[in-house]
């Protein structure tokens, strides 16, 4: 009789203990860095497969970064594996530009982010930088700060299919190849890392503004763990924060301009998901964590 009571005693509490874990919720910030942000969907099928992203709450991205939130928030992870693989290379630079905004158009009508307006969760928060006149913009490059002329924009409350395909746009507008874009309130936007003139890159801002139920955040990079500049760019939470921020970090480089950001051939696209995929595996299994099934988060 002691030891039935014991055995059930057991049993209750490591039932709570699985659904006090199961419940918490996680957020996801996503860096820009053009086509290596592939990295970030092997990153993202990583998560599915440890349940985390089952859990994922919020995610905020800037660029390619607010791309890949609103791709994530829509699809499953095969098929944003498979959006990179077969549709990008082909319509991002299909047309002989560096970086085809109209390309880029096709696959977010594609990708049916209307969706967005219908979930609760997750929150899709993208990032872009308001075009000011020329001497703003001088100005700002001596005196501003990371992330002080940034524009947060949260997908979920916008009412217009319309708006949300232009934000998107807007965040990665990137400057010099692609056209700044124009969104409902008139103003002009473009790609949102531009740090040099206010942006953030990796913007943790609405991660720790909503922070609610979540407990930890993911923050990927897309600059190598040697990198200066990553280093430079590094986004801390501010003091006291609620949220407990984990980084992953490319354990090696994924290429400067062009055989990186402006590099979205199949072969590199396949490369980086692989690698974005091992190194976040890597940094679960270091953190006791395991593969699980998504039936005990539907």
């Amino acid at each position: 009789m002691i030891a039935r009571q014991f055995f059930l005693r057991l049993a209750a509490l490591l039932f709570l203990a699985v659904r006090a874990v199961s419940c918490e919720e996680y957020a996801l910030v996503l860096s820009g860095g053009g086509g290596k942000g592939a990295y970030e969907v092997g990153v993202w099928k990583a998560l599915s497969e440890f349940g985390i992203a089952q859990k994922t709450t919020l995610i905020s991205g800037t660029s390619v970064g607010g791309l890949n939130a609103a791709l994530f928030a829509c699809v499953t992870p095969a098929e944003a594996e498979s959006i990179w693989l077969k549709e990008v290379p082909g319509r991002l630079q299909g047309d002989g530009s560096l970086i085809s905004q109209a390309g880029l158009d096709s696959i977010i009508g594609e990708i049916g982010v209307e969706k967005i307006k219908t979930l609760s969760y997750p929150k899709v928060f993208v990032t872009a930088v308001r075009n000011d006149s020329l001497p703003k913009k001088l100005l700002k490059l001596v005196t501003s700060e990371i992330g002080s002329y940034s524009y947060r924009f949260l997908l979920n409350e916008e009412v217009d299919s319309d708006e949300i395909r232009k934000k998107l746009l807007a965040t990665s507008a990137f400057p010099l190849v692609m056209k700044p874009v124009k969104l409902s309130d008139g103003n002009y936007y473009s790609d949102g890392g531009q740090q040099h003139i206010g942006g953030d890159n990796t913007p943790v801002a609405p991660v720790e503004e909503n922070a609610g139920r979540v407990g930890k955040a993911f923050v990927v990079y897309l600059k190598d763990v040697g990198s200066s500049s990553r280093h430079s760019a590094l986004r801390r939470p501010s003091e006291g924060s609620p949220v407990d921020f984990i980084d992953i970090v490319p354990s090696v480089a994924l290429g400067n301009f062009w055989e990186g950001t402006a590099n979205f051939s199949e072969e590199k696209i396949a490369s980086l998901i692989e690698l974005g995929y091992s190194d976040t595996v890597a940094l679960l299994r270091a953190n006791d964590l395991n593969p699980v099934s998504s039936f005990w988060f539907r």
